[in-house]
């Protein structure tokens, strides 16, 4: 077992406050309305770069236009919609995309536990814990595990320390497992882009659009039927 400490410097813990000050204000909206927004991944851990993408997250399938709505009460306008589906068998979700590096996103159906997973093996905290300025524990897209410190975070490889890593995630080792061997594969098939991207027209919803895809899409059924 080999930890790293890695140590911020003043620039690097500006730039996570604004990072986290920005979400906030996003997250606001929905968190206002009960929806129950996360933030994953490095906002959630700590570890952000000048580039680190601000994903908001709702859980559950809600009502784009309401979600919308909520937003431009605010004064915030999505720059584009898009009706994004990683693979066949994965749940599509709407992304409302504030910006280049801003997006806010949901599933058009209910998840599967393992998709769920993801973003607690990502990192992931509450409209409540980023106001509280809490930081957790999550695995990047390099495999290795970021522990927030006072100081900054430590960094243990997840690859060859499965075990230690589910105990500090709090998740079963087999789950890890799986999903280090998928980003492990897709590291080393390299990224191929998605099963499926579509922009939502303006005088559309994503559900509508969703409901045109599902007539036509029997592998999209069947995963309806599956989950419920």
């Amino acid at each position: 077992m080999s930890y790293r400490e890695v140590v911020y410097d003043e620039n690097r813990w500006r730039l996570l406050r604004s990072l986290r000050e920005k979400a906030l204000k996003l997250m606001k909206p929905l968190a206002d309305h009960g929806l129950n927004p996360i933030i994953y991944g490095s906002i959630a851990r700590g570890d952000v770069r000048d580039d680190s993408d601000i994903d908001i997250f709702i859980q559950y399938p809600v009502s784009s236009a309401m979600v919308e709505l909520y937003l431009q009460e605010y004064g915030i306008k999505p720059m584009e919609r898009l009706l994004i589906q990683a693979t066949p068998s994965h749940v599509p979700k709407a992304y409302l995309v504030i910006d280049e590096l801003t997006s806010i996103s949901f599933p058009l159906c209910r998840m599967r536990s393992d998709e769920l997973g993801f973003y607690k093996l990502a990192g992931r905290v509450e409209y409540g814990e980023l106001k509280a300025n809490r930081r957790v524990p999550g695995m990047n897209k390099q495999l290795i595990l970021i522990i927030p410190t006072l100081r900054g975070h430590e960094e243990l490889p997840v690859e060859h320390n499965v075990e230690e890593a589910a105990k500090i995630l709090g998740v079963d080792p087999t789950t890890l497992r799986n999903r280090v061997r998928v980003l492990k594969r897709r590291r080393e098939l390299g990224r191929t882009g998605v099963y499926r991207k579509l922009e939502i027209p303006q005088d559309k919803t994503f559900e509508e659009v969703f409901e045109e895809i599902l007539a036509r899409d029997p592998a999209l059924r069947r995963r309806l039927r599956t989950v419920g």
